[in-house]
C-alpha cells in the first residue's frame, strides 16, 4: 500500500503540516478500532508510530461510531427489490409505448391539417360564435 504524503499545510494553518492526509489517518484508525488488527500488526504494516494510530483512534472514534453500518439484504428485502425492478421494467415499457403512441397521434394531426385542411387540435383560446 502506497502512503501519500501531503506536501503543504492547509491555508491558515499554524505549525508544521501533517505528514498523512486525513483519509489515510481515518482508515488506519478505523482499521485499528474494528478490532480486527493489533497496534503493533497496523504499525509494521504501514510504518507509522504506535502512538500517532492511537492518536488518530481517538480523533477519528466518535467520527467512525456515527458512521452508518450496511448490513446485508434480509430475504424480504432481496424478494421487494426484485419486485420493484420488475415493476421499473413494466413501467418503462409503458412509457416507451405511451411516448410512440404520442407521436403517432401527433404525426395523425398534422397530415390531417396538411393532406385534408382539417385542424383537429383543440384550441383552447379560441372565441365561441356569438348566436
Amino acid at each position: 500500500m502506497k502512503i501519500t504524503k501531503l506536501s503543504r499545510g492547509r491555508k491558515g494553518q499554524k505549525g508544521r503540516p501533517s505528514k498523512y492526509d486525513n483519509a489515510l489517518k481515518r482508515k488506519i484508525a478505523k482499521q485499528y478500532l474494528e478490532g480486527n488488527q493489533s497496534l503493533t500488526e497496523i504499525h509494521i504494516e504501514y510504518g507509522i508510530s504506535k502512538q500517532d494510530i492511537s492518536r488518530w483512534a481517538k480523533r477519528f472514534s466518535c467520527e467512525l461510531a456515527e458512521e452508518p453500518t450496511i448490513s446485508a439484504m434480509t430475504e424480504q428485502e432481496q424478494k421487494e427489490v426484485n419486485a420493484l425492478q420488475k415493476q421499473l421494467e413494466a413501467l418503462k415499457k409503458k412509457l416507451e409505448y405511451e411516448q410512440m403512441r404520442n407521436f403517432a397521434l401527433e404525426t395523425m394531426a398534422d397530415l390531417a391539417k396538411t393532406e385534408l385542411g382539417i385542424d383537429i387540435r383543440k384550441n383552447f383560446g379560441a372565441k365561441q360564435p356569438k348566436e
